[in-house]
């Protein structure tokens, strides 16, 4: 073999070899690329999963807000309510003190008649004992 072409087989294997690494370069550019659109697909469905997340929790949050203040407001009409009806209760004892104080006035005034009645009727009893007497 001549020396040229002991340099051009030598030529030949460097840039077989060249070849092969630029291939497997190539091949591990891909492997990378492939490996790295994965993982940004996975990130992005993981974020986009915490977005729907958190999107569900909000409206969750917005219908227990909604429902707390119908609740609320509910109770705040009914306490209203009680107070209108409190209010009335308390005219309607004012009233009633009134006509209290005058049955137990007429009460006193019947007892004092009751005492009057009852002198009244000793008093007739002695005089038409005292009558009885003068006649006999």
């Amino acid at each position: 073999m001549s020396e040229s072409q002991a340099t051009g087989d030598k030529s030949t294997a460097r840039s077989d070899e060249h070849s092969q690494r630029q291939q497997d370069v190539s091949s591990n550019s891909d492997n990378i690329d492939a490996t790295s659109q994965r993982a940004f697909d996975s990130m992005a469905s993981y974020l986009q999963s915490e977005l729907e997340a958190s999107a569900s929790d909000l409206s969750l949050l917005e219908k227990l807000n909604d429902a707390s203040i119908n609740k609320y407001e509910g109770l705040s009409r009914q306490a209203q309510d009680m107070l209108v009806h409190a209010y009335k209760i308390k005219q309607t004892y004012n009233e009633m003190q009134l006509h209290i104080a005058e049955v137990g006035t007429l009460v006193e005034s019947v007892g004092h008649l009751e005492k009057v009645a009852q002198e009244l009727d000793r008093y007739s009893q002695q005089l038409e004992a005292k009558f009885q007497n003068l006649l006999k």
